[in-house]
């Protein structure tokens, strides 16, 4: 947790962050950025998991794209291929 907290600016040593957990008197400075800490590391969470919805969302969007242009391909040939069996079967 204190590396967390580290890579949102706020450097309070492991032990001293387990000693508050247990329940040991803490000053309000040191209260504020634990606060100021757990805010900002849930902020950059929730950025994380929006921006890998997103991710997977557009990756969603271009497979149906892929699978309906593979679909209107098919269909191509297929109508094609009818209409070379109709020339064929109407030729003298």
């Amino acid at each position: 947790m204190s590396r967390r907290f580290a890579g949102v600016g706020v450097a309070i040593p492991a032990r001293r962050l387990r000693e508050i957990a247990a329940g040991a008197p803490a000053a309000d400075d040191e209260l504020t950025d634990v606060g100021f800490a757990l805010a900002a590391t849930e902020f950059i969470r929730e950025q994380r998991h929006a921006s890998f919805e997103r991710t997977q969302r557009r990756c969603m969007q271009w497979l149906i794209v892929a699978g309906m242009i593979l679909v209107a391909l098919n269909l191509l040939v297929c109508m094609a291929y009818a209409f070379f069996s109709l020339t064929q079967h109407s030729l003298p």
